[in-house]
């Protein structure tokens, strides 16, 4: 018996990554976003006048960097979390993706760039125990707005923190498509 796909994604959503020693905690517009440490291979700064624009992806989708002699996707997660607009600053804080990350989705996301609004700090594994999680609270993916995906969120110290996990598992599969022109939509 074959297990439908949207009932393997939904199990994947759901699925955290366990942290070899701690969580990298960002913020992305009013959220709180944790990244389990075995899922980040690198934090760096991006000058916006490194990325070369894809203008025919979804925004979400803001260009490719040359990184270590390859060709690196930058994916603005502020657009993917429910806002509207994003102001691109000259300097982004980019989390590349481990290898790890492929294990999220059907879709290839080792060693795609995330970009955040800024690196918090840390939180220990200790730190991150005593969490409880709900799925009360629900994210929607503007990409594709009539698909609601259920959100587990972390409470932790009076703090809502959402696993990049969940937000990653829930990319919809044609963001990485290119999209049609049509010239008669001016």
């Amino acid at each position: 018996m074959s297990i439908p796909a949207q009932t393997k994604q939904n199990s994947r959503a759901q699925q955290l990554i366990v942290p070899s020693n701690r969580y990298i905690a960002t913020k992305v517009g009013d959220r709180l976003v944790t990244f389990a440490d075995v899922l980040v291979s690198e934090i760096m700064i991006v000058e916006r006048n490194a990325i070369l624009a894809l203008p025919f992806y979804e925004s979400a989708i803001i260009g490719v960097i040359h990184h270590q002699a390859s060709v690196m996707p930058l994916l603005l997660l502020r657009l993917l979390i429910g806002e509207q607009r994003a102001l691109i600053t000259e300097s982004l804080t980019v989390v590349r993706l481990s290898k790890i990350a492929n294990d999220l989705s059907d879709q290839n996301l080792g060693g795609i760039g995330v970009i955040v609004d800024r690196v918090m700090g840390s939180l220990t594994i200790d730190e991150f125990q005593n969490v409880e999680l709900n799925s009360s609270d629900s994210l929607f993916l503007p990409i594709s707005a009539t698909k609601k995906i259920d959100q587990t969120v972390a409470n932790i110290r009076e703090n809502e923190y959402t696993p990049i996990e969940i937000i990653l598992s829930n990319i919809p599969t044609d963001i990485w498509q290119p999209q049609r022109w049509h010239p008669s939509a001016n």
